[in-house]
């Protein structure tokens, strides 16, 4: 399982209800992208793995959609950008999602910081079989006693995107 956190094609759409925050502060991008290779990683104790790998650049979202393949190599996340240049620190990143097999982890969160002069990048990628679970994942980030996004995601069997699994497991589509 890997955390994503980085500062510096579509073929789906995302749905309304599946992005909320306010655009007055923050300019946002939901989707998909296959797992691209990472630079170093910090530590991130309430995570299942305990740490979060960084991105020497930001990767390009291949398909903006909220709809996500229960697929190896398939990463998934949120981009901010603040709309005033405001540096949002000491924010709490929260990812829910129904349990992991074995384990029973339904929720992993780290402190993170948004905004300032870079984007921002909150992903995350299946790279383990039991991390796999189809059903609804949301990233929330809040600081203080302010939400400030919160990103629906809806994780599905490989046979329901079958274009963004093949893509990232680097199988042709049959």
């Amino acid at each position: 399982m890997r955390w994503f956190l980085a500062l510096l094609a579509t073929t789906s759409t995302v749905s309304a209800e599946a992005l909320l925050y306010d655009p007055g502060k923050l300019a946002l991008e939901q989707g998909v992208f296959c797992n691209v290779p990472t630079t170093g990683e910090i530590a991130a104790p309430g995570t299942a793995a305990g740490k979060i790998e960084l991105f020497a650049t930001i990767p390009d979202f291949q398909w903006q959609t909220n709809v996500v393949p229960a697929a190896p190599n398939v990463s998934f996340g949120i981009k901010t950008d603040a709309i005033d240049g405001t540096l949002y620190d000491d924010v709490i990143l929260t990812l829910t999602h129904p349990p992991f097999i074995g384990s029973g982890v339904e929720e992993q969160a780290y402190v993170t910081d948004l905004g300032g002069v870079s984007t921002s990048l909150n992903a995350y990628t299946f790279d383990l079989p039991e991390e796999r679970v189809p059903g609804e994942w949301v990233f929330r980030a809040v600081r203080g006693d302010e939400v400030l996004y919160e990103a629906r995601f809806t994780v599905v069997p490989r046979s329901m995107a079958p274009e963004i699994a093949a893509a990232c497991e680097g199988m042709p589509l049959s």
